[in-house]
C-alpha cells in the first residue's frame, strides 16, 4: 500500500462517521484517561505500563472517593493531581473565611486557574466541615459509611500459536495455558478497605481457586481520627521525593513539564495491584496530625536466580513463573524490611525523615559485569533520608538527600515558581551517586530504575499565550559517572521537548510535540592491525508529532495523529520511522461506548520504532511499540447496562509486511500477524 493510499484510507475512515453523538468530555473517566496518557506516553518502556496500572488504580479510587475541599488536610489535598503545597495552603487559608458551596468556587483561590481546575475536578467534592460518627468506632454505621463492593474479572489471550506452547515442558516450554486471568474482590468505605487480588499470567498454571500464581490481599483502616492508616497485608509506601522509599507509579518526564519534578508523597496506602513485586507484605500504620509518624514491617517471599548454595542474584521484577526453570525458583528467598518515617508540618513547610533496613535470606551477588560494579551485594542494606517541601514567597522549594549502608549518597533539590500571571517554571538538580544503593526508591531522572549513578539538571517552563494556546518545554542534561548496561564507561546525554497545545473551541483541539534525545553509545571498528576496538559515539533519536482531536457531534470524537521519527546509532546511518492513525470514539448510547483505531506504520528497524498509547480494559495500560512495516487495528467496547455492571471487550490485530515471524524466543509466532483479545466485567454495588 503506497503512502498516499494509506493516508487517503485513514482520512476516509475518519470522515465517514457523522451519524451519532458523544459523552461529556469532562467526565471523570475521560480526565483520568487523558492524564494517564499524557504521563506515560513519552516513557516508551514496559516499566511505564507496570507503573501505569498502579497510577490508574490510584486515580480511579480517588475519583470514586473525592476529597472534600471544605475539610481536607494539607496531606489530603496533596493527593489530588494539580495540587502542590502552595495551592493547598492557599485553599485552606481561603476556606477559613469562605467555605466552598460549589466545586468551581475553587477558582477563587489564588493560583488555581481553569486548566488546573479541569485537571483536579474529578477528584474533589464539596461537603460539610464535620464528619459523622467521629466518636462512634463501635457503631457499624461508622465503618460502613460510604460502603461499596466491587468484583472485577478479566481474561486476555493471544490468539496465534506461540512457540512456548508448542515445545515440551522438559525443553523449556510453557507449563500453562495461553490465557491471562485476573480477578479482584474489594469492599471499601470511608474508613475501611478489604481487598483480594489474584492473577495468572499467560503460560502459568492455574489449579483451582487457590492455585493462582499471584495473590495479594489486605485489611486496612483509614481516616480514623489521628490514626490515618493501618494496613494488615499488602501495602505500598511513597515518601518524600522518592529517593529512599517509593513503591508504585510516579509521573516522570513527559508532556507535563512543570509539575512532575516535585513528588507529592502518597504515604502509606493499601495495595491491590497485580504488579507482583512492587509492594510490602506485613503490617504498617500512620498516626498523627501536625507530627505524623509511620511504622512498617514486611516479610515476603521473592524470586531470584540461584548461583550456587545460598547465593543468588538480586530478586527478579518480572513476576513470571511459566517454565520449569522459572517455577523452580519461584519464591525461593525471603526479604524482610522494617523502618519508619516522621513528617512535621510547620509554618515554613513539611520536613520528613525516612529510614529502613532490609534483610535477604540469601547472599545477593551483584555479578561480574562492569555495569553492575556498584550494585548492591550482600544480605543486608539500610537507607536513611531527609526531605522537605516549603514555600519561600511564591516559590515552592523541595528536596531530599539520602545515604545507603555502604556510604553511598544521593540527592535532589529544586524549585517551582510562577513568573507573572501566565507562566510557570521549574528547575531541579539531581545527583545520585554511583554507589548509592537505594533499590526501593524511584527518584526523578532519566533512568527508569533505581536512583543511582546519575547526575542531571532539568529546566521546565509552561506559558499560556492566551486562553487558547499554551507553550511548554523542558531541557534535561544528564550524566552517568559509572558504566551502565550497554556502555562500559562514563557517558552523558541531552533530552529536550517542546509542546504547543491549541484549544480552538470546545470541539476542536490539538498539539504539536517535538522531542530529541542524544546520548552516548558504543560502537566497534576493526583497526589496521585487525583488532576489534570499542569507541564512544552519539546515539540520537528525534521525533515530531501532530495530533488533532475533533468533537464531530455530541456522540462522536475523532482523533488523528501523524508522527515522524529519525534515529541514528553511534557510527551508523540514519533511520526513519512513521506512524499515522485515525481514532474514533462513538457514544452509541448512554450505556455503550466504542473506541476504534486504524494505524499504519513504517520504520527502517526496531531502533526507529514508534509508540502509541491505546485504549484498553480497566487498569490495563498499553503503550504499544511498532516496528517494520504494517498496519494495526483495534476496537474496545465499554458497555454499562445498569448501575452495578460494566463490561469491556478489546480485540486487536497487527499485520507486518515482508515478515515470516513475529516476536522472538518462546513468544515467537510463525507468520506475519498477531492478534489478541480481552474481556472484562466489573460488578459493583
Amino acid at each position: 500500500m503506497s503512502w498516499l493510499k494509506k493516508i487517503v484510507f485513514l482520512i476516509i475512515i475518519g470522515c465517514c462517521s457523522s451519524l451519532v453523538y458523544s459523552q461529556d468530555k469532562d467526565s471523570a473517566k475521560v480526565q483520568i484517561e487523558k492524564q494517564l496518557e499524557e504521563a506515560l506516553e513519552e516513557q516508551e518502556t514496559e516499566e511505564g505500563e507496570l507503573a501505569g496500572e498502579q497510577l490508574a488504580q490510584f486515580l480511579e479510587e480517588l475519583a470514586a472517593n473525592p476529597v472534600n475541599i471544605n475539610s481536607a488536610s494539607v496531606n489530603d489535598l496533596l493527593q489530588i493531581p494539580g495540587f502542590n503545597l502552595k495551592l493547598a495552603r492557599a485553599l485552606i487559608d481561603y476556606r477559613k473565611k469562605n467555605p466552598f458551596v460549589e466545586k468551581d468556587d475553587i477558582l477563587k483561590v489564588s493560583g488555581i486557574g481553569r486548566a488546573t481546575y479541569t485537571r483536579m475536578r474529578p477528584y474533589i467534592t464539596v461537603g460539610g466541615v464535620s464528619s459523622r460518627f467521629r466518636d462512634l468506632y463501635t457503631n457499624p454505621n461508622y465503618w460502613l459509611d460510604g460502603n461499596s463492593f466491587e468484583y472485577i474479572t478479566r481474561y486476555q489471550q493471544e490468539l496465534d500459536d506461540q512457540r512456548g506452547y508448542e515445545i515440551p515442558d522438559s525443553s523449556g516450554g510453557y507449563l500453562g495455558s495461553q490465557g491471562k486471568y485476573y480477578q479482584r474482590f474489594r469492599m471499601s468505605s470511608r474508613h475501611l478497605s478489604i481487598n483480594l487480588t489474584q492473577e495468572k499470567d499467560a503460560g502459568e498454571t492455574l489449579n483451582g481457586p487457590t492455585g493462582f500464581d499471584y495473590t495479594s490481599g489486605h485489611i486496612a483502616l483509614k481516616e480514623n481520627g489521628k490514626l490515618k492508616d493501618l494496613v494488615i497485608g499488602d501495602y505500598a509506601l511513597n515518601f518524600g521525593q522518592g529517593l529512599v522509599l517509593w513503591t508504585g507509579g510516579a509521573f516522570g518526564k513527559g508532556r507535563e513539564v512543570v509539575g512532575t519534578t516535585s513528588k507529592n508523597e502518597r504515604g502509606l496506602r493499601a495495595y491491590g495491584s497485580a504488579q507482583e513485586t512492587d509492594f510490602f507484605r506485613g503490617i504498617a500504620a500512620t498516626y498523627g496530625e501536625k507530627i505524623e509518624t509511620t511504622f512498617f514491617y514486611s516479610d515476603r517471599p521473592r524470586t531470584a536466580s540461584v548461583i550456587e548454595g545460598d547465593t543468588t542474584r538480586f530478586p527478579s521484577s518480572s513476576g513470571f513463573h511459566r517454565t520449569l526453570n522459572e517455577k523452580d525458583r519461584r519464591n525461593n528467598i525471603d526479604q524482610k524490611t522494617y523502618g519508619g518515617r516522621i513528617r512535621i508540618d510547620t509554618p515554613v513547610g513539611l520536613f520528613g525523615a525516612t529510614g529502613y533496613r532490609t534483610e535477604f535470606s540469601s547472599y545477593i551477588d551483584r555479578g561480574n559485569g562492569l555495569s553492575s560494579l556498584y550494585d548492591f551485594e550482600g544480605s543486608k542494606n539500610s537507607v536513611l533520608g531527609f526531605d522537605y517541601r516549603g514555600l519561600i514567597g511564591n516559590v515552592l522549594a523541595f528536596g531530599e538527600i539520602g545515604q545507603s549502608h555502604n556510604g553511598g549518597r544521593g540527592g535532589i533539590i529544586g524549585i517551582e515558581s510562577p513568573i507573572g500571571f501566565s507562566t510557570d517554571f521549574t528547575m531541579a538538580y539531581r545527583n545520585y551517586g554511583r554507589d548509592f544503593q537505594s533499590f526501593m526508591g524511584d527518584g526523578f531522572g532519566e533512568s527508569s530504575s533505581d536512583p543511582q549513578n546519575e547526575e542531571g539538571f532539568y529546566i521546565g517552563i509552561r506559558h499560556g499565550l492566551n486562553d487558547k494556546v499554551s507553550l511548554s518545554a523542558y531541557v534535561d542534561q544528564y550524566r552517568f559517572d559509572a558504566p551502565r548496561l550497554g556502555i562500559d564507561q562514563s557517558s552523558q546525554g541531552f533530552d529536550v521537548l517542546g509542546l504547543m497545545e491549541v484549544d480552538l473551541n470546545s470541539d476542536l483541539n490539538g498539539y504539536v510535540l517535538i522531542r530529541s534525545e542524544t546520548k552516548d553509545d558504543t560502537f566497534t571498528e576493526i583497526n589496521e592491525r585487525g583488532v576489534v576496538e570499542e569507541f564512544i559515539g552519539e546515539q540520537r533519536r528525534s521525533s515530531i508529532r501532530t495530533q488533532i482531536e475533533y468533537q464531530l457531534s455530541r456522540s462522536v470524537r475523532l482523533r488523528s495523529r501523524i508522527e515522524l521519527v529519525e534515529s541514528q546509532g553511534a557510527n551508523e546511518d540514519k533511520e526513519y520511522g512513521m506512524l499515522l492513525y485515525q481514532d474514533i470514539r462513538v457514544q452509541a448510547s448512554s450505556k455503550l461506548q466504542i473506541d476504534a483505531r486504524v494505524t499504519v506504520f513504517d520504520t527502517d528497524s526496531f531502533d526507529s520504532r514508534v509508540f502509541q498509547f491505546e485504549n484498553d480494559l480497566l487498569y490495563v495500560l498499553s503503550n504499544t511499540a511498532l516496528s517494520g512495516q504494517g498496519q494495526r487495528v483495534y476496537f474496545v467496547l465499554n458497555y454499562e447496562p445498569n448501575d452495578f455492571l460494566e463490561i469491556w471487550f478489546k480485540y486487536s490485530l497487527s499485520v507486518f509486511e515482508n515478515e515470516n515471524f513475529v516476536s522472538s524466543g518462546l513468544n515467537e509466532i510463525q507468520g506475519n500477524k498477531n492478534s489478541d483479545f480481552g474481556i472484562q466485567a466489573r460488578v459493583k454495588f
